[in-house]
């Protein structure tokens, strides 16, 4: 069963990192519903994955959730990343 489980991981992963290659030649070429197109085909593949690794979605999204809630409550506060005098990251904690 580890076997099996296995390979539907690996196959799954494989269509991910396609999906994903698939997204960046659909934006290096401003194709943008060939984007929205292969960005649906990303978030089913990264479901797909989730379900093999006995994931909830909505455990997913919580925690993109609370990311966002930190991000936004820090922003709200003042503090932000930066160095030197510059933000350095744009991205969410």
């Amino acid at each position: 069963m580890a076997a099996k489980k296995n390979r539907k991981m690996t196959k799954a992963a494989m269509r991910l990192g396609q999906a994903a290659s698939s997204n960046i030649l659909q934006m290096l070429v401003n194709d943008r519903q060939g984007l929205v197109r292969e960005s649906a085909s990303f978030i089913r593949s990264l479901e797909k994955l989730w379900k093999i690794n006995d994931l909830s979605p909505d455990l997913i999204w919580a925690e993109l959730d609370e990311r966002i809630r930190l991000a936004d409550e820090l922003r709200t506060r003042g503090i932000r990343p930066k160095k030197g005098r510059k933000y350095r990251s744009t991205k969410l904690p």
